[in-house]
């Protein structure tokens, strides 16, 4: 699958499970009718929660630094940023609110591409002896408890 693609999937799942009470504050169709900048850090917030883990992202000027988590942020906040009050208000229209999260998700994944760099990130099972348990052993909690991210220019 395309990085593309893969990236503007993951934001799009979750755009789709955000609470309806925050997409109201978004579209301005909450208690205040109005939009406010506080709302779009809470959106973006909720699109940032794990959903880049797989992903790595790098500067596409100078030397391709790795960009950290608050650029990467403040251009999903820039992209919600600029859409407009209508639009926004589709997020919360029933037969809108596919299409409205589809152009969303693509605005989005958009303005990462113009800045950045992204890579996948390979999801590392570690192997510790002293727990007693690997990836899916019937003992262990959670199967992907000992799991983590790294990127390719790590391994």
């Amino acid at each position: 699958m395309d990085i593309a693609r893969e990236l503007r999937s993951a934001i799009a799942h979750r755009i789709a499970c955000i609470d309806r009470p925050y997409l109201n504050a978004f579209a301005g169709t909450g208690r205040s009718q109005r939009r406010h900048a506080g709302d779009i850090h809470a959106i973006a917030r909720k699109i940032m929660d794990r959903t880049f883990d797989p992903f790595s992202f790098f500067w596409d000027i100078g030397n391709g630094e790795p960009a950290g988590f608050s650029d990467v942020y403040l251009t999903v906040f820039t992209a919600l940023f600029d859409i407009d009050d209508d639009d926004a208000r589709r997020w919360t229209s029933k037969a809108e609110w596919d299409v409205a999260r589809s152009e969303a998700a693509r605005d989005i994944t958009r303005a990462l591409l113009r800045k950045f760099t992204v890579t996948k990130r390979a999801l590392i099972i570690s192997q510790n002896e002293h727990q007693g348990g690997g990836f899916g052993d019937a003992g262990s909690a959670h199967g992907i408890s000992n799991c983590r991210y790294e990127d390719e220019r790590e391994w």
